[in-house]
């Protein structure tokens, strides 16, 4: 960017957003930071968090403010409590900023505060907000609403922060025509940077031949789902596509990575309808281990339920795909998976819709190695993580201009 280093602050202000047990933004979070760094950037974390450290983070400098929350009476008649969090932000990054000397503030958010941005003003630096969700409608779909009052000083507040922000960062061009269609508002300029990727390293055979060995796919077709089992996510959904594609298939196998809210009663579903030998779950697993089961299995599946929103991309399914094997979704995966070429995708999230593209995929090796291939090519030659760096870097160096 520049010879002499640029320093910079990396605002996470949503005390929801656990840096150390949310994987995928961990990886996003932690891609973006080395990045960074690489690009002759020094980016400092300055993060709200429900606990006062984290792990994990020893390679970038990080600073840690504790949630704090407006309680008893004052809560009550309070609707919103970012107060206090977004004024130890202000104060902190102002503190920081007397060795610092910051070049600018790109806040990652939900837009539920605005310490960010006022600490962009106070010290006339740009600010950049990053969205990776719509922050307010997402509470909904997440079965999770705001209150009346809540959601409407939400929306104020988010619109406070699209007012004096320099530019806005989106993961998906799904999240501007989700606010404009929803809202009706006027977005300031912004820019559609996806998720990005690196191509691991190939696995052994032989320890490739080990993991499926663990759940009997020596010889038979293995599936593999990663991510957060979150009900809104219709994870038990999933599970039951992968029930009607086994009732045509016997020999299928399901591998199940990660935990949340839906992980009783899918381990549920599979004891009730006797499916031990067919699907597995392993609980959370290191993202290390994680890739390497990936690259062990034969189809990735990538599952969101209803309509498309504003999930465009994600980094799970990016991952997959720079792992050679054929991802199969929803069809919420619109900006970086074609059908037929790139990927396989249903017509709808219906558990039978689903179904019948995960048996189309098995019965078509010859597609799907071509399919698998066609993937791994397109994230080599415009979606790895170096990618995803200049075009941050790019937009760094216009806001300064």
């Amino acid at each position: 960017m520049t010879e002499s280093p640029v320093n910079i602050v990396y605002l996470c202000a949503n005390p929801g957003l656990d840096l150390d047990r949310m994987l995928g933004p961990k990886i996003h979070i932690q891609a973006i930071l080395r990045g960074l760094k690489s690009q002759n950037i020094n980016p400092t974390l300055v993060a709200v968090q429900k606990s006062d450290s984290v792990q994990n983070y020893a390679e970038f400098e990080t600073v840690i403010l504790p949630h704090r929350y407006l309680r008893g009476f004052v809560h009550r008649i309070v609707p919103y409590t970012g107060i206090v969090d977004s004024l130890l932000i202000f104060l902190k990054i102002l503190a920081l900023n007397r060795s610092k000397h910051f070049a600018l503030i790109h806040e990652r958010y939900t837009g539920l505060s605005w310490g960010g941005v006022l600490a962009a003003k106070f010290l006339r630096i740009p600010l950049i907000l990053q969205m990776v969700g719509p922050g307010i409608e997402e509470k909904a779909l997440q079965l999770n609403p705001l209150k009346p009052s809540k959601r409407w000083l939400a929306l104020l507040n988010q619109k406070f922060l699209f007012a004096h922000s320099n530019h806005l960062i989106l993961v998906s061009k799904l999240i501007a025509s989700f606010i404009y269609q929803k809202r009706g508002w006027k977005l300031p300029k912004y820019s559609v940077i996806l998720n990005g990727a690196d191509i691991p390293e190939p696995l052994a055979s032989a320890e490739k031949m080990a993991i499926r060995r663990q759940f009997g796919a020596e010889n038979r077709p293995l599936f593999i789902y990663s991510g957060s089992l979150y009900r809104w996510y219709g994870t038990l959904d999933l599970v039951k596509a992968f029930h009607l594609a086994l009732q045509k298939r016997p020999d299928l196998k399901f591998l199940i990575i990660g935990s949340g809210d839906a992980e009783q009663e899918i381990h549920n579903y599979i004891q009730s309808h006797h499916l031990n030998n067919s699907i597995f779950m392993t609980g959370v697993l290191t993202h290390d281990l994680q890739l390497k089961y990936v690259q062990s299995a034969d189809f990735c599946l990538v599952y969101y339920p209803g309509e498309p929103t504003y999930q465009g991309s994600s980094t799970k399914a990016m991952e997959c795909m720079a792992s050679g094997h054929s991802v199969i979704c929803t069809p919420h995966m619109l900006e970086i998976i074609e059908d037929g070429v790139t990927g396989f995708m249903s017509k709808t999230s219906a558990p039978e819709d689903f179904a019948a593209r995960l048996l189309e995929a098995v019965q078509n090796p010859e597609l799907a190695h071509k399919v698998a291939e066609n993937a791994r090519q397109q994230i080599a030659s415009r979606y790895l993580w170096k990618h995803y760096f200049q075009q941050l870097v790019d937009i760094y160096q216009s806001v300064l201009n």
